[in-house]
């Protein structure tokens, strides 16, 4: 008999009014999944299909703006590619620059710039000429926002100096980083400039992209309708994710698991952004292969769920000057346990702030992680105990995913004697508490880099990602220091080395700076008729650029 998550809710909801209790066995934690990539979809995801009338996409996340100057959150990530143009785009990690507004680039000798060509025919939605001005203003504006994390460190300014070329002054000789360049042609979306309004384009933003807004429900949904006068008419010239294979994109938001499976199974939506290991059941088979009526496909994504500690000296952490009580919690943690049990087939353990997807990743990184030992970790307790034993904070963004991590290693760090409070948060206010460091101890988020991990330390780990009280500081509140200088010679493209990644991991570690979970394995699942999945750097879904059946119908049509 198939089995429905329509009928298991209903029995659940009976027995919930009569018991309580129970437990569920750990799915097994298996990363060889995402890489068959074993579907009934896979050869069908090659055919060229049609273009839909509608496609509507059950997402887990909030969208709470869709600007990126606002700050890139996930949500707003899984637009940006649609609504807006960069100069250039990077469609998969490792992988090279595609061009967007950008037509050539140059870097200079010394390294100090970086000179960019852009196409003479390029317009936004509301059909205004996009010129050099116009590139230079987007990119030091977004600067300004103190947003712009991807290339601020590398960036002091861009200048425009004709019609269709733009120089980027780097800071020093940046353009030597081995992100540098790649950071900067594909870090900014470009406006017009005197049409921006950062009220207004929160919820309705005038890009360059293939798709523009046309409703936008604050918690609801958000639709955009392909744009019949993009401005890039040449499909030799058109970067991966500015296809237009559908008119009208409907993200319909669905924060907790079931019902965002159920929406699949009832027909509610065409497809959704994220299968949990418990729905998987009822869209695949234990062998990989999709049930009959869906395509589903597994996506590795570069994002390590991790989990940071607040190493800002002078907002009131109780971990930031204590190195043993840190340690205490990593050997606290059974990593194993909580990636099995609360993502099952959906993730792989993360051994340091890293994936393997990385080519700098190095193999020999899980035998010298900082593991799960209970007798360990209470050897590192003494002076917490001499302090008071005071409770620490945890913060997370309020999601059923990450906020059973949280209690989890809630429950973790209590078995040992340390007293944890879990505080959870929207997207919107999360995205502001995680860099208010007198706001939590501990804080799990997820990460990625689209180059390579030497990129990613560099970006998050230097002292130059934030600030604080006027402070230069990593994403976990870590002035500038030892760990900075490690992250810098691993980045630069004169010393970088397998060596020098290798000497940022062994810092962090055996500082215990943060500590890796996991590396999602994201399952995209859809309707039959939608031929082609397709997802983006981070694994998001690009519900727009998916391939359809020539008589495909969406559940909007």
């Amino acid at each position: 008999m198939k089995k429905t998550l329509a009928a298991l809710l209903a029995a659940s909801m009976a027995l919930s009014l009569c018991a309580c209790g129970g437990g569920s066995k750990p799915a097994e934690t298996t990363a060889a999944a995402a890489e068959s990539g074993a579907t009934e979809a896979a050869g069908a995801a090659e055919s060229a299909g049609g273009r839909a009338k509608t496609v509507t996409l059950g997402m887990n996340t909030q969208i709470s703006t869709l600007d990126p100057f606002n700050g890139a959150s996930t949500g707003t990530i899984y637009l940006t590619e649609a609504l807006h143009d960069a100069l250039y785009s990077i469609p998969a990690l490792g992988e090279e620059l595609e061009n967007e507004i950008g037509k050539s680039y140059e870097v200079s000798d010394d390294g100090k710039t970086l000179t960019v060509e852009i196409y003479d025919y390029v317009h936004d939605q509301a059909g205004n000429k996009i010129d050099a001005e116009d590139v230079a203003w987007s990119y030091n504006t977004y600067l300004a926002t103190g947003n712009a994390t991807q290339f601020a460190k590398y960036l002091d300014s861009a200048e425009a100096t004709d019609a269709t070329h733009v120089v980027f002054h780097m800071k020093e000789d940046k353009c030597k980083e081995t992100s540098a360049v790649k950071s900067v042609l594909s870090g900014c979306v470009v406006y017009d400039k005197d049409a921006y309004s950062a009220d207004s384009y929160a919820t309705n933003p005038v890009g360059c992209g293939p798709y523009k807004v046309t409703e936008f429900v604050t918690g609801a949904s958000v639709t955009i309708e392909r744009d019949p006068n993009y401005w890039q008419t040449d499909e030799s010239l058109l970067a991966s994710a500015k296809k237009q294979n559908v008119e009208k994109c409907i993200f319909k938001i669905i924060l907790e698991d079931a019902q965002l499976a159920l929406a699949l199974e009832t027909g509610d939506v065409d497809a959704v952004n994220y299968v949990s290991a418990d729905n998987l059941q009822f869209f695949m088979d234990d062998n990989g292969n999709a049930l009959d009526g869906y395509t589903v496909q597994p996506f590795n994504s570069i994002l390590c769920v991790n989990v940071s500690f607040n190493m800002f000296p002078d907002a009131g952490s109780k971990v930031a000057n204590d190195k043993n009580l840190r340690l205490a919690i990593e050997w606290a943690i059974d990593k194993e346990g909580i990636t099995n049990t609360i993502m099952g087939k959906t993730a792989s353990v993360s051994y340091g702030f890293a994936t393997p997807l990385y080519g700098d990743y190095n193999p020999e990184w899980e035998k010298e992680d900082n593991g799960y030992d209970i007798e360990k970790a209470k050897a590192y307790l003494a002076d917490y105990v001499k302090n008071g034993s005071p409770t620490l904070v945890i913060m997370t963004e309020s999601n059923e995913v990450k906020t059973k991590a949280a209690q989890m290693i809630q429950n973790y760090c209590k078995e040992i004697g340390i007293n944890m409070e879990v505080k959870t948060a929207d997207t919107a206010l999360f995205d502001n508490y995680k860099y208010d460091f007198s706001e939590w101890d501990l804080k799990i988020d997820n990460n990625g880099n689209r180059v390579s991990l030497a990129a990613l330390y560099s970006n998050f780990l230097s002292a130059t990602h934030t600030s604080y009280n006027g402070v230069p500081t990593s994403f976990n509140g870590l002035p500038e220091g030892d760990l900075s200088k490690l992250c810098d010679v691993a980045n630069n493209v004169d010393t970088n080395s397998q060596e020098a990644v290798d000497a940022v991991f062994d810092f962090y570690t055996e500082n215990a700076i943060l500590y890796g979970l996991w590396g999602p394995i994201n399952y995209v699942a859809a309707k039959d008729g939608i031929t082609g999945l397709k997802v983006q750097y981070l694994s998001y879904a690009q519900p727009w650029t998916f391939d359809f059946a020539p008589d495909y119908k969406g559940v909007a049509d």
